[in-house]
């Protein structure tokens, strides 16, 4: 079994690099992330949302996934490495920790948002929600 990522996207980047093939090795499980962005109170989708996927590991910061978000607000298919699902569920193992993302969006008409945590399971379509507020610092609402 080959334990490096395949990267299959259509846009944006992904730099599986060997610099943390042990990473991936320690977490062969893979999972998908979808994250969906909006503002408004979440009525209303944001296109062009830079959203960046990092994993800090051994202390380094690699950056997984970098791309935009389409006219639905969505930047979806990004596999990320996970632990096993086997693992979770043999109490020899339960106490590897979870994959763990650090999602982070940028947008020049609204505020960013910088390092929000997510848990990718195995076998599981994680789905992120954010809500961008305006970079005029007004609140929505007001």
């Amino acid at each position: 079994m080959n334990n490096s990522i395949q990267t299959e996207r259509q846009g944006g980047i992904s730099p599986f690099v060997p610099e943390y093939e042990d990473y991936i090795i320690s977490y062969p499980g893979r999972g998908t992330l979808k994250v969906q962005i909006s503002a408004a109170y979440e009525a209303f989708p944001v296109k062009g949302v830079e959203v960046d996927v990092a994993v800090i590991h051994n202390g380094v910061r690699y950056l997984l996934y970098s791309d935009t978000t389409n006219s639905s607000g969505i930047v979806d298919n990004m596999v990320l490495p996970t632990r096993p699902v086997d693992t979770a569920l043999n109490p020899k193992t339960s106490d590897i920790d979870e994959a763990q993302y650090l999602v982070s969006l940028f947008h020049p008409s609204f505020q960013s948002i910088i390092d929000k945590v997510v848990t990718v399971y195995d076998r599981i379509e994680t789905i992120l929600p954010l809500s961008l507020t305006p970079a005029n610092h007004m609140t929505e609402g007001d």
